[in-house]
């Protein structure tokens, strides 16, 4: 017995005519008598009295008939929880800080849809720190974030590449004419630098804290447009990753001496079952930046 035959059944018993049937269905009326003949044989009834105005079930059939509504409302039931776990399964949640949101992210996001169209990434724009505390209540499937250090046991991560951190300045700040610069030097600049739950700015107040220094911060934001006209007009400073900002003809970047490149992985939570698409987009990572 199949769920086919099942469907066929439950077909010729609603018009009570195997003609009104095997139209609905699309088939021929043999391979609809067929069907009938090898219930019948199978269980060893009877399932339809034929009449002058159709078929009429037997009692045999009506228990039959009974059995399969209830069979098939399941077997429909089944069909749709299982879709329903196979869309939730394409859809990742991955957060990511707005820097390198706009630095890798973009490529990163084309080349995988190419190879994974049907998956869905929906991504929220935080700083590292929330980042990482979202991957451990839950509330990502993935983060790209950046570090200076080894991760807790809590994460799994891959690595993809190292970032340098750079100073840019408007051409009209006296320190553009340096050719490198050091934290030290710009510890009383007027600077504007990305939220505080952001790595960078995290790293940068943690090292001033070193030196018994406070920086300059005139504003927080995480709009780098904003950081970009604000250094523009000559406003404020910044420390951003390099190639954040393009460089033109009233914007300088600057090395900063004595800084190691950060990195940046994609992390997930340890010993969490991770779903089909995001073990896909794990591979994929690694194998983009080997």
């Amino acid at each position: 017995m199949k769920l086919t035959q099942l469907k066929y059944f439950q077909a010729i018993c609603k018009y009570n005519n195997i003609t009104h049937a095997a139209h609905e269905l699309h088939i021929s009326q043999p391979s609809l008598s067929h069907v009938i003949k090898e219930l019948e044989e199978e269980f060893g009834i009877s399932l339809f009295q034929r009449r002058s105005k159709g078929l009429s079930l037997t009692k045999e059939g009506k228990i039959l008939l009974e059995e399969t509504d209830k069979l098939l409302e399941q077997a429909n039931h089944l069909i749709s929880r299982m879709n329903t776990v196979t869309q939730k399964s394409q859809h990742i949640k991955l957060g990511i800080s707005p820097m390198l949101a706009s630095l890798i992210f973009p490529e990163l996001l084309h080349s995988y849809h190419l190879s994974f169209p049907k998956t869905q990434l929906e991504v929220s724009e935080h700083g590292t720190l929330t980042n990482k505390s979202k991957i451990l209540d839950g509330s990502l499937d993935v983060a790209i974030i950046s570090c200076d250090g080894s991760l807790p046991p809590s994460y799994q991560y891959c690595d993809l590449l190292a970032l340098d951190i750079c100073f840019y300045t408007s051409v009209s700040n006296p320190i553009a004419a340096r050719s490198f610069v050091t934290l030290e030097d710009c510890a009383h600049v007027p600077l504007v630098l990305l939220t505080e739950d952001t790595f960078l700015t995290d790293y940068l107040f943690r090292y001033y804290k070193t030196l018994h220094l406070t920086p300059n911060v005139v504003v927080h934001t995480n709009q780098i447009a904003t950081i970009h006209q604000l250094i523009h007009k000559n406003t404020a400073s910044s420390f951003l990753f390099d190639q954040t900002i393009a460089e033109d003809h009233d914007i300088v970047k600057l090395p900063v001496k004595g800084q190691s490149s950060v990195q940046v992985k994609l992390i997930w939570k340890a010993n969490r079952q991770l779903s089909s698409a995001t073990q896909n987009l794990i591979r994929f990572v690694r194998k983009k930046y080997p």
